[in-house]
């Protein structure tokens, strides 16, 4: 993705493509081990099961947005935390598509059709 900030949930796998060498700290990508006294005093917090939202537009490349924040590109999927969440598909040229959708569990699909402004 190019000109876009963006939030990756944790747990994301992503591929990195870099020019040159890099080298990285091997350390930096292992899990922490607690101590058995910090466990007790700090747990793992309970995880909530991500929904898998597959969201594909008509046209592709159009910008996606969950409660108000970018996440990518048509086509994608995304993890989403279950719950009622804002969806809103934009490409430049088309009227904005807008849903409140709720999710619960899996993965759930969803195919905007996007008018053109000019109708």
């Amino acid at each position: 993705m190019h000109g876009k900030d963006t939030s990756i949930p944790k747990g994301t796998e992503i591929t990195a493509y870099v020019n040159g060498d890099m080298k990285l700290d091997l350390a930096k990508f292992q899990p922490a081990q607690p101590t058995p006294a910090t466990a007790a005093v700090n747990p793992a917090p309970a995880t909530t099961a991500q929904v898998q939202l597959q969201v594909t537009s008509t046209p592709d490349g159009a910008d996606i947005e969950i409660d108000g924040g970018f996440v990518g590109d048509t086509p994608s999927t995304v993890g989403v935390a279950p719950g009622q969440r804002q969806l809103s598909v934009k490409k430049t040229g088309f009227k904005t598509w807008e849903r409140k959708i709720t999710v619960s569990s899996g993965q759930v699909n969803v195919n905007a059709v996007l008018e053109s402004e000019s109708k």
